[in-house]
């Protein structure tokens, strides 16, 4: 799937707007138009505003926040919302191919996909889920047009944990994808 965008028309929505937040976004029609263009070593805030823009304009509605780190963004992607059990959802695949469209005009950045979990199961058992979840998120990126050399998977299992717990606990906001956005001037 190619990926592109125009300034005046960016996305066409071709189904309705799902009612409920946690269902499947609708399905969207890339514009036959040129990606963002190149990215010059000056211009990295200007790129990164508007891809900024774009994706807080495309993943506020389903409450997931894009934060902002100098130029690099930081989109932290709950388990709950991208998968169900051990694979990607329904909803989560849509998540996924919906931020692709931005990804994707805004093609002079690289992706780090990292994926954590909580204390519960062994060190092991938790990094080896960690790195399937990190794998399906970044396949499936690329799978939605994002090029596969801008994407680097790496499970971290249950390193830096959002909420500080014991051994064995079942915490959601530590079992998260983080996705980092670094611009790549050039």
């Amino acid at each position: 799937m190619l990926c592109a965008c125009q300034s005046e028309q960016k996305y066409t929505v071709v189904a309705p707007p799902a009612a409920n937040p946690t269902q499947t976004p609708p399905l969207f029609v890339k514009p036959s138009a040129p990606t963002a263009g190149p990215l010059a070593p000056a211009g990295v805030g200007k790129y990164m505003d508007g891809q900024e823009k774009d994706l807080r304009a495309r993943l506020s509605p389903l409450g997931i926040r894009v934060a902002r780190r100098g130029d690099d963004l930081l989109v932290t992607l709950p388990n709950d919302k991208l998968f169900e059990g051990a694979n990607l959802g329904s909803a989560g695949r849509g998540l996924l191919a919906s931020m692709a469209l931005v990804l994707c005009h805004y093609d002079h950045t690289l992706l780090q996909v990292n994926a954590y979990t909580d204390t519960t199961g062994g060190v092991q058992q938790n990094l080896t889920v960690s790195q399937k979840r990190a794998a399906l998120v970044a396949g499936a990126l690329t799978q939605d047009g994002v090029a596969a050399a801008r994407v680097m998977a790496q499970g971290l299992g249950q390193t830096n944990l959002r909420v500080m717990t014991g051994d064995n606990v079942s915490e959601p906001r530590n079992r998260r994808i983080e996705l980092r956005i670094v611009a790549k001037p050039g």
